[in-house]
């Protein structure tokens, strides 16, 4: 984690199972984007949260790979990652999509994604990335 916070201009903050990885640099529209929550879930899982709704479930390793959970991380500072408000016919908010993706073609997704619902879809801003 320190890596990507140096990466991304950011500061890391640890309580009990979370850490918070915020953003020394105002993001555009900060709508609580500029703070990545990374849950502890067990030994082999987190839950990440950013944004409004953005909320995944991914495992911290799987095996050789490199870890799903740093690379959701970095896909978020990297602006490769969106948030779905589900709409009614009704304009009632029903639900929340969320994914997040890489360069290399790894892809994650939380939600049904083949729902008849209308979507409000916010990318999140990608953070200041710095030298390194």
């Amino acid at each position: 984690m320190a890596g990507v916070a140096a990466r991304f201009d950011g500061q890391t903050h640890v309580e009990e199972d979370v850490v918070i990885l915020s953003s020394r640099v105002p993001l555009r529209d900060d709508d609580g984007v500029g703070s990545i929550r990374i849950h502890r879930v067990d030994e082999d899982s987190a839950r990440i949260e950013a944004g409004w709704c953005f909320a995944l479930l991914v495992e911290y390793t799987v095996g050789e790979r490199r870890a799903p959970a740093l690379e959701v991380v970095e896909a978020i500072c990297s602006g490769d990652a969106a948030e779905h408000c589900l709409i009614d016919s009704e304009g009632t908010w029903v639900g929340i999509l969320a994914e997040a993706w890489t360069s290399t073609g790894n892809r994650w997704q939380a939600g049904r994604f083949n729902g008849r619902e209308r979507r409000i879809t916010r990318r999140l801003p990608a953070w200041e990335h710095t030298a390194g």
